[in-house]
């Protein structure tokens, strides 16, 4: 409080600033001596600080007969001097500094002293009696002293006063529980949570009903909300985004093309060299079987039960046909070959802007694939330094209708009735898929196919099915294909038949892990019961007749006569065929469950919608003209070829041109002599209209436009946030503030529990 003015002597100071030096001491040890008399006053050791010399002078003469030490200390009573005698004992070091405050007063030049003097009127430690000193701070300034007497303190108030202070007994420290509710109860009145405050401070009963009620109905639709919003989220929903790009360079579609009469002439002629049933008639033979197996095991009360009967009516068809051929017979060798159903195949591409025509084999390659319905069918990919300049292609196809009196491939199924060829464009270099997404073109036709394409940009789990880590490509009978998620599906659908099933499906791509001998199919039918051999040694040959009679017979438990035939035996293995048909037909119903968690599509590929238009090919009058184009393609066929710009010479076209020749001949040479009588006979000819179909693949009307579709997030997690953060605010007031005040109320109850702040109100 007192600060120690440096004394500066010499001829520095005149005589007018070492009076106001003087003065302005003399104050300041006024102003200790009134502190000093203040706090005597406080403990009641003096009876009014105006007894303070140097303050109240009036009474000096009466005080001037006792100590001046003690003067200070005295009461107007009339026992003044017993009390000094008294203080003088109880207090010595209360006297001692009395004592020092008047002799401060008494010499101003001591003030300075008496100034930093230590302040006797404090607490004693608990060490000893001794007083403990120390200066007296600002903040102990006494209040200005008042003027109303008191009465001096009483020996047993000094002795309370001087005595050792005592240690105060401990508090029970609180409970958890209390520390937490005490915590909450100040966490709600100084929350910014809306209404929380009214709901703790609001005394009137009433009013306080109504807040508790609203704000917990505010809650509650909050929490619901909040609720239905992670709901969604949950839900992982998308939406397709589309966008158009300009000017961007994508690559040409696979082009893949199967002639819809599966069986060619020639495939014809092979299967009656090997002595094997054709296809209807298979198929009328083993309905005739069956039926007559069911009718003698109904005589013994035995019958097929419904789920054999469905799986019994997948081999009837091409299916069957093909899964019970002998194992030395070449199933492609029954088709169409690549030669015999594309006859020309071009393409305009760009190249620095100039537009050039080039033959398809010269830019890209042909792949062979086998479909279960359409047998052998021809993919063409471009390379890939030239899928993406490809504009149009140009096919003429061939259908190599066969003029025979009867159907042998034909059905009860439209399916099979129909002459023309199946197309389809899929993403470059993807296993086709023919039968769901292929195009029907009839001959006799020039149908244009244009497409748009489309990229789909997909998302990873869980909004999405798309991963980054499919494999590059996939091998089916030993030709190699790009991922698709619908070939890595038959794929693995393939290996759960032969894995839960021991056998093979026909209808599905045969993938080269499973590419071994010994496989057999699961519509096999037991050999020594079926074969498509004619004439086999087996219970359904029809020269077998006899020997099979006394078989079933036998086996039925029937007379020869009441047998029906042909009919198969149903013994053990039989039985292993009616397993293996129904376990090939349950993988099949749960195919989607089987393959889901196995099976990703790439997280970017591409479709085409296709646009097609027809029109009738050819025209009358250019039918004057087809062989000499016919002649012309063959020698730039041959051109071309000996220059080592073609792949393949011109001899696949050598039967086609002379059939032409012989057809149309005699036509050209009437022309010339009677020009109504060559039309006529054109008329009556339609060997072009029923065998040749021409087809041009377009880009759309804008080249190198495509339609970008993004799967995005219905809602995203900073949607999900930003939506979250409304309601809590529109419903509750709830804030990132809030979060403050949680750790401020969760602080608030560790110090306490550890006993480093006070319990509030406590």
């Amino acid at each position: 409080m007192y600060s120690n003015d440096r004394i500066i002597s010499g001829g520095q100071w005149s005589q007018s600033q070492q009076q106001q030096r003087r003065r302005r001491q003399r104050q300041q040890a006024e102003q200790a001596a009134a502190s000093i008399a203040q706090r005597l006053h406080r403990y009641r050791m003096l009876d009014d600080v105006g007894d303070v010399p140097g303050l109240q002078p009036a009474d000096a003469p009466f005080r001037s007969s006792v100590s001046p030490a003690l003067s200070p200390l005295l009461g107007d009573s009339p026992r003044r001097a017993d009390r000094a005698n008294g203080l003088r004992t109880q207090c010595p070091a209360a006297a001692a500094a009395a004592k020092a405050a008047t002799a401060a007063l008494s010499s101003p030049d001591s003030a300075e002293a008496a100034c930093v003097y230590p302040n006797p009127w404090v607490r004693r430690s608990d060490a000893g009696d001794m007083l403990e000193l120390r200066p007296v701070t600002p903040a102990e300034q006494p209040p200005q002293p008042s003027r109303k007497r008191q009465q001096p303190a009483s020996p047993a108030e000094l002795q309370d006063l001087l005595a050792p202070q005592q240690p105060q007994a401990l508090k029970p420290q609180p409970s958890f529980l209390e520390i937490v509710r005490v915590c909450l109860i100040k966490y709600c009145q100084t929350t910014s949570l809306r209404g929380v405050p009214k709901v703790v401070k609001t005394k009137e009963k009433l009013l306080k009903g109504i807040w508790a009620t609203f704000v917990l109905a505010f809650f509650l639709g909050c929490l619901t909300c909040l609720g239905l919003i992670i709901k969604q989220y949950m839900a992982f929903d998308v939406i397709h985004q589309p966008k158009t790009v300009r000017n961007f360079s994508v690559q040409f579609p696979s082009f893949t093309v199967c002639n819809t009469r599966p069986l060619s002439q020639q495939g014809i002629e092979y299967i009656n060299q090997h002595r094997l049933l054709l296809p209807k008639k298979f198929s009328e033979r083993v309905t005739r079987s069956l039926v007559n197996t069911r009718s003698n095991m109904a005589a013994i009360n035995q019958t097929f039960n419904e789920t054999v009967r469905d799986a019994l009516s997948t081999i009837f068809d091409t299916k069957g046909y093909y899964e019970n051929m002998p194992p030395d017979i070449d199933v492609t060798q029954f088709g169409h070959t690549l030669d015999e159903t594309i006859i020309l195949c071009e393409t305009t591409i760009l190249i620095k802007d100039f537009k050039r025509s080039m033959f398809c084999d010269k830019i890209g390659s042909w792949t062979q694939t086998y479909d279960n319905k359409f047998l052998n069918c021809y993919s063409f990919t471009a390379h890939a330094n030239f899928t993406k300049q490809i504009l149009t292609m140009r096919i003429m196809a061939h259908t190599n209708e066969r003029n025979l009196t009867f159907c042998p491939d034909c059905s009860s199924f439209p399916a099979t009735q129909v002459s023309g060829l199946r197309v389809q464009l899929h993403n470059a270099g993807n296993y086709p898929e023919v039968q769901e997404e292929g195009l029907n073109l009839k001959p006799g036709s020039l149908t244009e196919i244009r497409f748009e394409t489309k990229e789909w940009s997909m998302k990873t789990p869980p909004h999405g099915r798309c991963s980054e880590e499919v494999p590059p490509s996939m091998k089916f009978r030993e030709s190699r294909f790009t991922y698709s998620y619908q070939a890595c599906k038959k794929k693995i659908l393939h290996e759960q038949i032969h894995s839960q099933c021991g056998c093979l499906d026909s209808t599905v791509p045969l993938p080269d892990t499973l590419s071994h001998p010994g496989s057999i199919y699961c519509g096999r039918i037991p050999e020594r019961q079926f074969s498509l051999v004619h004439n086999a040694s087996t219970l359904t040959s029809d020269s077998q007749l006899a020997a099979a009679a006394r078989a079933v017979s036998d086996f039925y438990g029937l007379n020869a006569s009441s047998v029906a035939l042909p009919s198969f035996l149903f013994n053990e293995e039989f039985q292993d065929f009616l397993r293996r048909v129904t376990c090939n037909m349950e993988i099949f119903k749960t195919a989607g469950q089987v393959t889901d968690d196995q099976c990703f599509t790439p997280c970017t590929y591409y479709t085409y919608e296709t646009t097609i238009s027809t029109t009738n090919w050819p025209t009358k009058a250019y039918l004057y003209e087809i062989v000499n184009d016919f002649q012309q393609l063959k020698s730039r066929i041959d051109t071309m070829y000996s220059r080592g710009t073609t792949g393949r010479n011109s001899s696949y076209l050598v039967p086609i041109l002379a059939k032409l020749q012989h057809i149309y001949g005699p036509v050209y040479r009437e022309a010339r002599r009677d020009p109504a009588k060559a039309e006529q006979m054109l008329k009556e000819i339609d060997y072009v209209q029923s065998n040749f179909i021409e087809i041009l693949i377009n880009r759309g009307k804008s080249n190198f436009d495509i339609e970008r579709i993004e799967e995005k997030a219905v809602i995203s997690l900073t949607s999900l946030l930003s939506q979250i953060g409304g309601l809590l605010s529109i419903w509750v007031g709830l804030t990132f503030v809030c979060i403050v005040e949680i750790i401020e109320l969760l602080y608030n109850i560790v110090t306490m529990c550890a006993g480093r702040a006070p319990l509030p109100g406590g």
